[in-house]
């Protein structure tokens, strides 16, 4: 209905600028630019939340990041969403050439790497909490360790 309303495509994000999905009064509808910037909010001196919106402008989570990122994460043209993969949540930027992960944004990782949360937390990408690893040296101490204890 809201479409026919705003005389738009029907998979056009629109959204309730009240929040009452049953004011569908042409007023209070728009269509929400999936493409605007990430807003933010300061955690403490060193580390800031960027909250992740769904297509609707609807908060869905928020990752944190240090202060000293925020310039480059915000102003860079991506827009960050919360992805979930394997049930585990993720900041990602939806791009032509395919999703890009915070994390290995933040750390500007290779792809012969992984980004690790130190403390398991996939939503904070503080530099303290993020290291890049090689997958294949892990898998062979993981292996080692594992014949030791056998």
């Amino acid at each position: 209905m809201q479409s026919f309303i705003l005389e738009v495509h029907p998979k056009a994000p629109v959204r309730h600028i009240n929040g009452d999905t049953l004011d569908n009064r042409k007023a209070n509808l728009e269509v929400y630019d999936q493409n605007t910037m990430n807003s933010y909010e300061g955690i403490d001196e060193e580390s800031v939340a960027v909250i992740l919106r769904d297509r609707y402008g609807k908060e869905k989570a928020r990752t944190i990041i240090d202060k000293e990122d925020l310039n480059r994460v915000i102003n860079n043209g991506y827009t960050w969403v919360l992805f979930k993969k394997d049930t585990e949540p993720y900041a990602v930027a939806n791009t032509p050439e395919g999703k890009i992960y915070l994390n290995r944004f933040i750390m500007s990782t290779t792809e012969d790497m992984i980004t690790h949360p130190i403390n398991l937390n996939t939503l904070d990408n503080r530099k303290t909490n993020l290291e890049n690893k090689n997958p294949n040296i892990e898998n062979v101490e993981n292996a080692v360790s594992e014949e030791t204890e056998n």
